[in-house]
């Protein structure tokens, strides 16, 4: 199975950050590995590491080097950043670790390693996952009947159960793991399962062989109330059906509960044009740019034309053109500036329920921008047969 090591394997700099005799505690299970490099590690506290060739052996390791080992120094090296330092110090807190005052944020992630490395993976698994941007919407059939975070069930043992059940039943493998996290008014729910085994060409040695795992795969559904919907982020087309109903089973008792329907449109590109795109009524966004835009412009052949450019209307104003009435838009791409931000962020729209950006802070503020400028569609509830049949033979 190949591995590509994260860049910071290969940087003294960071591996000094963690203190040299807790350094050497997490490396102990490879010593062996090491050893065969050329590397002893010290046995005293006052002897010195060769950092260098440390590195230098981290950064390509192979199929002898101690898998726990491979992944403590990921997951510590990506964890054990200055923004994550004060939930490290509470996960050391929690776990009775003795912290000094010269602790680094790599220093605590590797320290928290040793002794609980499931709450590092985990904090792992929610970056990595914060990072997805597709999600596909399903709206409450019933827009009246919201229910708050504090009213949802707290043990997700029968969902879990449910869940790993229906895994297994689609050859995925045993285990399942359901975790809650609020943020910002919502419920956000990882959900750890099994993919289906894959069987890859691999490296023993000088020997040409086969490596037969079962990949692991983390899912996304949130919960929002303020919207009352369900935003979810899968692997397998098949698992929105299945969240959408056990999840509507065991928090709310109605595996109905939500339906697919449509959330998004781009009508608002055709009806103001520029003027979609109006920001300054929002706090904390600062300018909004259409740089992408794919509509379908003979039906019948079912033509699809797109138009790229820095700023997508400022060019069709150019050359004498706009977006014409009636027009199928397809997908649309904005570049959006935050106040006090150099970097852009890009937000995807495709017609009828999936939006890609960052489900960071700066989801709230998008969300409300996309309400006032009516891409969101409000009231409409009525369940998608077609997607739904399409979904029952997944």
């Amino acid at each position: 199975m190949a591995f590509n090591p994260p860049k910071t394997f290969g940087q003294p700099d960071v591996l000094k950050t963690i203190t040299p005799a807790i350094l050497i505690k997490v490396l102990t299970p490879c010593h062996g590995f090491l050893e065969a490099n050329g590397l002893s590690l010290p046995e005293s506290a006052g002897t010195e590491i060769d950092y260098l060739q440390l590195a230098s052996i981290l950064a390509t390791p192979d199929e002898r080097m101690d898998s726990h080992v491979v992944e403590g120094l990921h997951v510590i090296t990506t964890v054990g950043t200055d923004p994550n330092f004060d939930e490290l110090m509470d996960m050391a807190r929690r776990n009775f670790i003795e912290v000094d005052l010269e602790a680094t944020a790599c220093d605590l992630a590797a320290r928290i390693w040793l002794v609980a490395p499931q709450m590092l993976q985990l904090k792992d698994r929610q970056q990595m996952v914060g990072r997805r941007r597709k999600f596909e919407s399903f709206r409450a059939r019933d827009p009246e009947i919201v229910v708050p975070l504090e009213k949802l069930p707290t043990d997700l043992g029968p969902l879990q159960m449910d869940l790993e059940a229906a895994f297994q039943s689609k050859k995925r493998g045993i285990g399942c793991v359901v975790v809650r996290n609020d943020i910002g008014g919502e419920a956000h729910f990882l959900i750890q399962h099994g993919q289906p085994c894959k069987r890859v060409p691999s490296r023993r040695g000088a020997e040409s062989t086969c490596t037969l795992y079962r990949p692991e795969q983390t899912d996304k559904v949130i919960y929002a109330p303020a919207h009352n919907e369900f935003r979810m982020n899968t692997a397998y087309p098949g698992d929105l059906r299945l969240y959408r109903e056990k999840f509507g089973l065991h928090l709310f008792g109605d595996p109905n509960k939500f339906v697919y329907a449509e959330k998004y449109t781009l009508a608002p590109l055709e009806k103001y044009g520029s003027a979609a795109l109006y920001c300054r009524d929002v706090g904390g966004m600062e300018r909004v740019w259409l740089v992408d835009l794919e509509y379908v412009s003979d039906a019948a052949l079912n033509f699809i034309e797109r138009l790229r450019s820095d700023d997508v209307f400022q060019a069709l104003a150019l050359k004498n053109r706009s977006i014409g009435p009636d027009v199928d838009i397809r997908r649309a791409v904005f570049q959006v500036k935050f106040q006090g931000e150099r970097k852009l962020r890009s937000v995807e729209i495709q017609p009828r329920n999936v939006a890609k950006y960052g489900r960071g802070e700066e989801a709230a503020i998008i969300e409300q921008w996309l309400h006032l400028r009516e891409f969101v569609l409000v009231g409409t509830a009525a369940e998608d047969e077609r997607f739904e049949s399409v979904l029952a033979l997944v």
